[in-house]
């Protein structure tokens, strides 16, 4: 896997040359991700064609390894937002949020409960800038300014995006670096605590600075540890998928058992007379206690073994570049597991749902049909985008492009890199708004700069999805949706100029703990 073109400068430009034309259209025409991850995808072909020698087969089998790799994660972000929009149809998503405003009468707390916590387990269930578009304009209703409640949103939810989406950025990691979940997720989980305990103190200070933060720091500690507990040790019994919508449930109940507790006497806030729920929160929350039960069933070691063999995966053969840059050959590459597989799940428990009020006489006629449009509305885009990126990425990487940039950066930044390795993500996430395509862009990059350095493959692919998912709080379709659900339409500025600082900070410290990470404290991890 060594061989391939040289490195010179030249060659270094050329490979870089894709990203380069996606970084262009983006940020200097505007243009969407369909249309930028189709022109960068041409650009891979034409490059890995002529100068990184690839042949028509390779290039076929690339596409195809793309495709194979897009339908793994468009089922999962397809079934996701799916269910999410079933429920909010039925007017569910609205009970399940009055049921958290009612937790607490002081600001700050409500303030964390809803744009730390409870935005976070949106994320957890659906994901791609429904947290924003759902949570800022109730915290708007509840009496927070505009620019607060769509910042302390973007910010709060960030730690969440990799595990969000049932795992939609945690699967595209794996398949990207072929580094199983198992191994990958634990550390993952153990790197997102910085973010957690950091996001939280910054959803303090944008509400009320350093005084907030001071009296708000019990509240984000003990929350805090909860959730990076619960993070981590989802990913350790095999749940990754729920591994953002658990702990952020638990942080809403440890929030609501703080409110009680040592935040009691505290309110600074009035409380309002709520109108009266269309339903329970149990009834509104029954698809995804189904989902969640779904879930930890599969995980079941008799269940999992009895459905082990009901998969479907593409081979390919190992291929060669003109260059001399060897393809390994793949069995089953990108498999699914058709009935462990996110996506059956959330059908499953959207299905179950609609029995469930149906029989409670809350379902709403033609509610299907309108989540079904709305989804379709929302994920074709987004597919894409995906798609296109993908296929973008494997060109890139099986012709040796990817392995020539590691290289050149590993001889640039040399044992600085793990520094340097979170805003990768970050600036894949602010491309393209999605930490699953910031994954699919730069995951192998950072596996091979890893290599190449000698460090904790692991470790540098796992700081890629952090980084990713705290950059996803100034990506600018994120900024767009938050500063147009709070009526700042025309005054994103506002927003954007609210968490690029809180974003470098995190992207910062989430550098330096990998490099603790890399280069002491776990520097035998393969």
């Amino acid at each position: 896997m060594d061989k391939g073109v040289a490195l010179t400068f030249t060659n270094w430009i050329l490979a870089f040359l894709p990203i380069l034309v996606l970084l262009s259209t983006i940020l200097l025409f505007n243009w969407g991700a369909p249309k930028s991850g189709a022109v960068s995808w041409f650009t891979a072909v034409i490059i890995g064609l002529f100068v990184f020698g690839g042949d028509s087969q390779l290039l076929a089998l690339a596409n195809s390894k793309g495709m194979a790799m897009s339908l793994y994660v468009l089922l999962i972000i397809w079934g996701a937002v799916f269910l999410y929009n079933l429920v909010e149809k039925i007017g569910a998503i609205k009970v399940i949020g009055d049921t958290m405003i009612k937790v607490t009468e002081e600001k700050l707390l409500q303030c964390l409960l809803m744009s730390w916590c409870f935005a976070s387990f949106m994320q957890g269930i659906a994901g791609f800038g429904v947290p924003v578009a759902v949570v800022a304009p109730i915290m708007l209703v509840m009496g927070f300014p505009p620019a607060i409640a769509a910042a302390t949103c973007l910010v709060g939810h960030s730690w969440s995006i990799s595990f969000g989406s049932m795992g939609s950025s945690y699967y595209t990691i794996q398949l990207v670096t072929k580094i199983p979940g198992e191994v990958i997720g634990p550390w993952m989980a153990l790197l997102f605590a910085v973010p957690i305990y950091a996001t939280g103190i910054a959803v303090c200070h944008i509400y009320g600075g350093f005084a907030a933060v001071k009296r708000g720091l019990p509240a984000v500690l003990i929350t805090g540890t909860v959730m990076a507990f619960m993070c981590w040790f989802m990913n350790i019994i095999g749940a990754a998928q729920l591994a953002t919508l658990i702990p952020a449930l638990f942080g809403c109940g440890t929030m609501a058992v703080l409110a009680k507790t040592i935040y009691r006497h505290e309110a600074d806030g009035q409380e309002k007379q709520p109108e009266a729920p269309v339903m329970g929160f149990n009834m509104a929350f029954s698809p995804y206690y189904i989902l969640i039960a779904l879930c930890i069933m599969t995980q079941i070691k008799g269940i999992a073994n009895f459905f082990a063999p009901y998969t479907w995966g593409l081979n390919y053969p190992a291929v060669t570049t003109a260059a001399g840059f060897a393809v390994k050959a793949e069995k089953m590459y990108s498999k699914i597991n058709i009935f462990s597989h996110p996506a059956p799940l959330l059908i499953a428990a959207a299905i179950c749902g609609y029995f469930i009020f149906k029989m409670a006489g809350k379902w709403k006629q033609g509610a299907a049909a309108e989540a079904l449009k709305a989804t379709f509305s929302q994920c074709v885009p987004t597919s894409i985008g995906i798609a296109t990126m993908v296929m973008m990425a494997l060109i890139m990487n099986d012709t040796g492009m990817t392995n020539l940039l590691a290289q050149g950066i590993a001889n640039s930044t040399g044992a600085l890199f793990p520094i340097f390795s979170p805003f990768i993500g970050v600036l894949g996430a602010f491309l393209t708004g999605s930490n699953t395509n910031s994954n699919v862009m730069f995951g192998a990059l950072q596996y091979e700069t890893a290599k190449v350095l000698g460090i904790s493959t692991v470790i540098m692919s796992a700081v890629q999805s952090v980084g990713g998912s705290v950059g996803c709080s100034i990506a600018p379709s994120k900024v767009l949706i938050g500063s147009a659900t709070v009526g700042l339409d025309g005054r994103e500025s506002e927003v954007l100029n609210r968490t690029i600082p809180y974003c470098i900070i995190i992207s910062l410290l989430v550098g330096i703990n990998a490099w603790i990470f890399a280069y002491a404290l776990f520097k035998d991890l393969p």
